[in-house]
């Protein structure tokens, strides 16, 4: 073979390489690109989520707040409610105690009154 014809062949040959290159490297910019295009949507879902993540976090200790505040209430309105059931109950027993004694007075009355037949009233 010719000489030049070997000169045509590395010539072709080291074209072909250097496209290969060429296309490889570009290949290697435009995955890169996609991948920081990529990374990027994945940071503003990030970012997203957190701020969602944040709010019902938010909610979350609002919704406890109200729970807490709600089971105080619920033991002041116990407390209320004994001390009520206690202050009944004495007042309660006031009143038997002044009704026994307004039917002892009327008892007696009855036994100082002669017009008053006490055995009549016994039975």
């Amino acid at each position: 073979m010719q000489p030049w014809i070997w000169i045509v062949i590395a010539v072709v040959v080291v074209v072909i390489i250097v496209i290969v290159v060429v296309l490889l490297a570009r290949r290697g910019r435009v995955v890169a690109r996609a991948n920081e295009h990529r990374a990027q949507r994945i940071r503003e879902d990030a970012h997203n989520d957190e701020l969602a993540t944040r709010d019902r976090e938010a909610e979350a200790m609002r919704v406890k707040a109200d729970a807490d505040r709600a089971r105080a209430d619920a033991q002041k309105a116990q407390v209320e409610a004994e001390r009520l059931q206690r202050t009944g109950a004495e007042k309660q027993a006031d009143a038997e105690r002044m009704r026994s004694d307004v039917d002892g007075r009327l008892r007696r009355a009855d036994e100082l009154d002669p017009n008053v037949d006490t055995d009549r009233r016994e039975t």
